[in-house]
């Protein structure tokens, strides 16, 4: 494993932070707390974003994409969170399914979305978790039965980041379901949902996060997705399944890693300039403690999501890995965040003052529960510990 980035890297990640702190940050401050953006907002931003390696770092050459390693592209995801987490949970999320069209998507699907995603004139969502099935993914009700020239979906979807504004999911829903009940492996498919061809509803579920973007909740009442929409069969949708968690644990470590760069560059400002008892409080013991307790976090956090990150780079499964850095990293942004309110005192409670501190704490809170709770992430640690499952 390497412990030094490759000077590449590092001269890509230097320049998407200075283009984040000139063209991202100030909009950030300032609209992030309103709510909300609306679609020609995002659209507006994804369209600054294409300066940058960001909408294609993640695509094959083939489709115009730069293809960079898994590595490179938790470090751009560090550095995208450092500035607006909201923000880069909203375009990740979406790049992420824009590049599973890329890669595994017939070519007409290439061809009619892929660069239409990059270039924000489509968004997209991956249209997994239900009201009963969030970690729980062997207890999925939606259906997708195949009747004559199309799949006829019904259920329910939510806790999907762009489910208000997708106008393109991936959706997984059941094919089978007394398969799917027998072995969760088989009787699963994934459909790709054009809304202008397959309507849909949504609306959203505000949280206390992530204010930016939409986190939707999607109805699917007898709505037919043409044959040609099919994604991955029932030979193939378990097993993809595995492999988009997998990556999305990862970038989730990469968010909390930059949402912990960013609070403690806050904190550590703070503390240098801010005077009590007579001195900078970055001079008082119990400061630099919690100062302390905040890098180690950070750089521990750090070597274990590079070191899944590069696994993947070598194509070498690492469930345990990916799990681990999701669990360690997002854990202890809760617990760095929280810090570095303390040490701003009562500015750490507003942002009126220009700290991101508030708001990233609040960020901060999903990441344990997104793509499996540090609860799965510990019975996937225990599983590949022991040779033994915990979930029967």
């Amino acid at each position: 494993m390497r412990f030094q980035i490759p000077q590449e890297i590092e001269g890509r990640r230097m320049e998407f932070r200075e283009f984040l702190e000139k063209e991202i940050r100030h909009i950030g401050d300032e609209r992030d707390s309103g709510g909300p953006l609306t679609r020609d907002e995002l659209s507006e931003l994804i369209l600054a974003l294409q300066r940058t390696d960001i909408m294609r770092a993640s695509l094959p050459v083939e489709v115009g994409g730069t293809n960079r390693t898994f590595l490179e592209r938790v470090i751009l995801a560090e550095e995208f969170a450092r500035v607006w987490p909201s923000l880069a949970v909203t375009v990740d999320s979406h790049n992420i399914v824009v590049e599973l069209i890329a890669r595994q998507g017939a070519d007409w699907m290439k061809e009619a979305y892929v660069e239409k995603g990059v270039r924000g004139e489509i968004i997209m969502g991956d249209l997994m978790s239900e009201p009963q099935a969030g970690s729980d993914t062997r207890n999925i009700k939606a259906t997708a039965i195949l009747d004559g020239d199309a799949y006829v979906v019904n259920g329910t979807k939510m806790w999907t980041t762009n489910g208000v504004w997708a106008e393109v999911g991936l959706l997984t829903a059941l094919s089978d379901p007394t398969a799917f009940a027998r072995n969760p492996k088989t009787g699963v498919v994934h459909l790709l949902v054009d809304r202008s061809v397959s309507p849909f509803k949504s609306r959203d579920l505000p949280i206390i996060g992530l204010k930016a973007g939409t986190t939707g909740l999607m109805e699917f009442n007898n709505c037919r997705v043409p044959k040609k929409y099919l994604f991955h069969d029932e030979s193939k949708g378990y097993m993809q399944n595995l492999v988009v968690r997998g990556w999305a644990r990862v970038l989730l470590a990469a968010w909390a890693c930059g949402i912990m760069q960013g609070v403690l560059e806050d904190a550590t400002e703070f503390a240098k300039e801010r005077i009590t008892f007579g001195k900078r409080i970055g001079s008082h013991q119990m400061i630099q403690d919690m100062i302390a307790d905040m890098v180690i976090g950070l750089d521990t956090s750090r070597l274990a999501n590079y070191k899944a990150a590069e696994l993947m780079d070598n194509n070498i499964r690492c469930d345990l890995e990916q799990a681990l850095a999701k669990a360690y990293a997002c854990e202890v942004v809760n617990r760095v965040t929280g810090m570095a309110i303390q040490i701003l005192g009562a500015r750490g409670l507003t942002t009126n003052e220009g700290f991101r501190t508030e708001r990233f704490y609040r960020d901060a809170r999903f990441l344990t529960i997104a793509e499996g709770t540090t609860q799965i992430m510990k019975l996937i640690i225990g599983r590949k510990t022991l040779g033994m499952s915990a979930i029967s």
